[in-house]
């Protein structure tokens, strides 16, 4: 059997110690240093695990992230501290934007088990094939994609949290490639928007998903309707007329149908968007901001611009209730939403503890993968019916 490698580094001589104690009876093999100088010369490519303390004389632990980022450490860090709990969170913030993997952060003093739980987390990275561009479609097979119907639909369902209520779905584009298989939509939305494909992409998910909603809607099934507005079709001034008349041929209100733009988006013309945004608040579509939080200027987009909705990203709904900041920045994004009388949702909802939660906290909505991953259009009637006995 492999033994793990772990690297103590901490100024704490005995608290490094009490580290170096637990981790060898879990059976990793440890490497300990009270001298951050000495890290460079003790660091190797094979180290699983770094258990680093960020405030230290000389060098801090923030300045060895920096030297572990330079060399492509594939290491997964572990953060501890017993001063400002702000700066542990920052710190793996910053950890994981340069696309390290970090098991967990550790408030001093703390328990043999807490550092237990971080490190029975550890899972030995598992080799695999790179994807090369050849295993990944073209910019030809995405303008045949969209010609030859290749992408479709998956509904995602929204429900009320209160009481458990279906309330509506979320349009998500998918592309199955007939050789190539599924394509990440991350991939080919930048591609198509880039080329000036995004267009045609968005005309074919308006006009489907409405179509969808009216045939629901025929059958007895009332539920809103919420659709992904690329900024480049923003910039197009008779949106608002080509989705009302999409909606009028299909037999749906325009007020059941959500129209999401993210607020990152918003900042490329807000001037051009608000006009097209706000004609569209007019003739009665919903607004919602997508990703709220992620962005520049959250606040100021609440005031300028009619929304009805507010989206919290999953990046806090996912840590919800293991990182108290982003317990605070949702809870306080809730009651601001409502105190504009907007409609909160939250996506990105793992597990039970999470939805309970955000009910406790007050949130209207929710989605995400614990009550229903994004599905064809003929699963969502059967979704629901099992779904009411839960």
């Amino acid at each position: 059997m492999i033994s793990k490698k772990l690297l103590v580094v901490d100024d704490e001589v005995d608290f490094a110690e009490f580290v170096v104690d637990v981790a060898e009876g879990m059976g990793f093999e440890v490497i300990s240093t009270s001298d951050a100088s000495e890290f460079a010369s003790l660091y190797t490519i094979d180290l699983d695990i770094i258990v680093l303390d960020l405030f230290m004389p000389g060098i801090d632990g923030i300045e060895l992230l920096r030297f572990l980022s330079d060399n492509d450490s594939q290491a997964s860090i572990i953060f501890m501290s017993g001063k400002d709990k702000g700066v542990l969170h920052t710190a793996q913030e910053l950890a994981l934007e340069q696309g390290m993997t970090v098991l967990g952060v550790l408030q001093k003093p703390f328990l043999a088990k807490e550092l237990e739980d971080i490190l029975s987390k550890y899972i030995p990275p598992v080799a695999s094939q790179s994807t090369s561009a050849e295993d990944l479609p073209s910019l030809d097979e995405l303008r045949e994609a969209i010609g030859n119907r290749e992408l479709f639909l998956a509904y995602q369902p929204q429900i009320n949290i209160a009481d458990r209520k279906v309330v509506g779905v979320e349009a998500l584009v998918r592309w199955g490639h007939p050789i190539k298989g599924m394509v990440p939509p991350g991939y080919f939305i930048p591609m198509a928007e880039e080329y000036d494909l995004i267009s045609d992409i968005t005309s074919y998910v308006t006009y489907a998903a409405i179509s969808q909603q009216g045939k629901w809607k025929a059958e007895g099934i009332n539920l809103r309707m919420s659709i992904n507005m690329s900024p480049k079709i923003l910039d197009d001034l008779n949106i608002p007329e080509k989705l009302t008349a999409y909606a009028v041929e299909m037999g749906v209100d325009t007020s059941d149908i959500m129209i999401e733009v993210t607020e990152t988006a918003l900042m490329a013309d807000i001037v051009r968007y608000m006009d097209i945004l706000a004609r569209l608040r007019m003739k009665g579509f919903n607004l919602s901001i997508d990703d709220f939080g992620t962005g520049y200027s959250s606040l100021q987009q609440l005031v300028r611009v009619p929304f009805t909705e507010l989206k919290i990203d999953q990046a806090f709904i996912r840590k919800l209730n293991s990182d108290p900041e982003c317990k605070t920045i949702t809870e306080i994004s809730i009651l601001l939403a409502h105190k504009l009388g907007m409609n909160v949702v939250a996506e990105g909802i793992e597990d039970e503890a999470v939805w309970n939660t955000l009910k406790d906290l007050g949130c209207d909505e929710g989605q995400g993968y614990w009550m229903g991953r994004p599905m064809p259009a003929e699963e969502i009637e059967p979704w629901m019916a099992g779904w009411s006995l839960t």
